[in-house]
C-alpha cells in the first residue's frame, strides 16, 4: 500500500515539475518577445543603428529571457532552483533553436551552443535567485 503512495507522489511531483517548467519558459519566451518588440520599436525610431551591436542585444535579451524562466519556473514549484530553472532555460533554447532551424539555412555551431549556454546558465541563475529569495512575514498586532 505504501509503495503504491510514494508512486503517486513522485507522479504528482512529476507532473507539477513539468507544468511549472513549461509555464515558466513560456513566460520567459514573452519576456524575451516583448524585449525584442521594444528594441526593435527603439530602432526604427532612431534610425540606423550598428549591425555589430545585434549579437549583442540578441545575446542581453536571451539572458534576460532565461533569467525570467528560471525565476518564474521557481516561484510555482518553490525548491530545487537549480535544477527547475536549468530546465526552463533548455526548454527555452530548444523553443528558439527549432524555431531557428524552421527559418535558416545555415547554422552556426558556436552561436548555437553560446545561446544555450546562455539560456541555461541564466535560468538556473534565476532558479537559484527565486528559491532563496526571502518571503516577508508581517507581524499583526492584535
Amino acid at each position: 500500500m505504501s509503495e503504491y503512495i510514494e508512486k503517486n507522489e513522485r507522479t504528482a511531483d512529476i507532473i507539477r515539475i513539468t507544468r511549472s517548467v513549461l509555464i515558466g519558459s513560456a513566460a520567459g519566451l514573452a519576456v524575451c518577445t516583448a524585449l525584442l518588440c521594444l528594441c526593435s520599436f527603439i530602432m526604427v525610431k532612431a534610425g540606423s543603428l550598428p549591425v555589430d551591436l545585434l549579437p549583442v542585444v540578441s545575446a542581453a535579451i536571451s539572458g534576460a529571457g532565461g533569467f525570467m524562466s528560471g525565476y518564474f519556473s521557481v516561484s510555482m514549484y518553490k525548491k530545487r532552483g537549480m535544477m527547475i530553472g536549468l530546465l526552463a532555460g533548455g526548454i527555452m533554447f530548444l523553443a528558439v533553436f527549432i524555431t531557428g532551424l524552421a527559418n535558416s539555412d545555415t547554422s552556426d555551431i558556436a552561436t548555437t551552443l553560446l545561446k544555450c549556454a546562455i539560456f541555461t546558465v541564466t535560468g538556473g541563475i534565476g532558479g537559484v535567485v527565486r528559491v532563496n529569495k526571502r518571503v516577508k512575514t508581517t507581524r499583526r498586532i492584535s
